[in-house]
């Protein structure tokens, strides 16, 4: 067994008890087991919390530390916090109670930032897979070359044009540190990925290690509780969620000047966000206020004119595609009329 500096995986929970133990086995199976799980059960109402106790005894044998805290139902970011408090490594893991690390995912890691003092976060691959078969590892999470090579990822987090998967960073926690000298994030319900591993890539160069570490496993429903009542209602309430996420953040720690810059950039973005709603769920009433919206906001792309007129006119839609095939872009205000005619 490698020793080494200690690493902290904070691991928070809500009725889980499908997943939870693969997400510990793998964490019992690291090549490196100098570390501290912070397993934080946010109010359970399933088995949970007995499978967090039957699998404390094997952990504590094998690994440095294993801390069980047990909350109210106040959210993940409540959930952070409350682990935060405990953390002692210099290097910190968030991972999600479904999601698998691989063998030697923590040692890797480690190994890269222990050697690449200059940055304050790693990143590395990962595969897809669905709970359906998890050994089928044939999609990789990053192939874009230009992003594998790239340093500052803030801009690309925050636009969502990279992914955030927990179990793919390692942060040193002095980065942390300075950002939330009181280990306070924002008590969010969801979005402590954002507040941690996309802050943490404002302030410092991040690193990539194009090596599969983690498996991210896709659920059926990607968010549990969307599988009943007003689905598209539940997701915009989930946008609207990470979007006041963004908002704080901007408002903590970007500069006076620059703040309205980049609320114009979260309005731009979110307002994308909740036309692809209501796309995906054919309400042509809400699509066509989302499409005014970002008419009113600036420049709408060639693409997305296709995917709203697929649902509001069906002649305008071949005949946009037909354009995108020949190269030319249209002035979209002649499309638009139609749509109001």
């Amino acid at each position: 067994m490698v020793k080494g500096p200690k690493i902290s995986v904070v691991i928070p929970v809500y009725n889980v008890a499908d997943y939870l133990s693969r997400c510990l086995e793998s964490l019992r199976r690291q090549t490196l087991l100098d570390i501290e799980i912070i397993c934080v059960n946010d109010g359970s109402t399933d088995k949970t919390a007995r499978i967090i106790e039957d699998y404390r005894h094997v952990l504590e044998s094998d690994i440095t530390r294993f801390i069980y805290i047990s909350q109210e139902n106040e959210g993940v970011g409540a959930a952070c916090n409350n682990a935060l408090k405990k953390v002692t490594g210099e290097f910190l893991t968030l991972l999600d109670a479904d999601d698998i690390m691989l063998p030697e995912s923590i040692e890797i890691r480690r190994k890269w930032l222990e050697e690449h003092s200059t940055y304050g976060l790693v990143r590395t691959n990962g595969y897809y897979v669905t709970e359906d078969n998890l050994e089928l590892c044939n999609r990789l999470l990053e192939v874009n070359e230009y992003m594998k090579n790239k340093e500052n990822v803030f801009n690309e987090l925050f636009n969502g044009t990279t992914y955030l998967w927990p179990g793919t960073y390692m942060i040193r926690m002095n980065v942390l540190d300075k950002l939330y000298p009181d280990r306070e994030i924002y008590p969010s319900r969801n979005g402590q990925n954002m507040q941690l591993v996309m802050m943490a890539a404002y302030v410092s160069k991040a690193g990539f290690i194009d090596i599969p570490l983690m498996k991210y496993v896709l659920q059926k429903e990607s968010l549990s509780h969307f599988s009943s009542g007003n689905v598209m209602q539940k997701e915009l309430n989930a946008m609207e969620g990470y979007k006041d996420i963004r908002k704080h953040l901007v408002k903590q720690f970007m500069n006076e000047d620059d703040q309205d810059k980049w609320n114009d950039k979260i309005d731009k973005l979110y307002a994308n966000i909740y036309l692809d709603i209501a796309l995906k769920h054919k309400d042509k009433d809400f699509a066509k206020s989302c499409y005014e919206n970002i008419k009113h906001k600036g420049n709408i792309e060639i693409n997305q004119q296709i995917n709203y007129y697929k649902l509001m006119n069906p002649v305008v839609y071949w005949c946009l595609r037909i354009i995108r095939k020949l190269g030319w872009r249209p002035k979209k205000e002649n499309y638009d009329k139609k749509i109001n005619d």
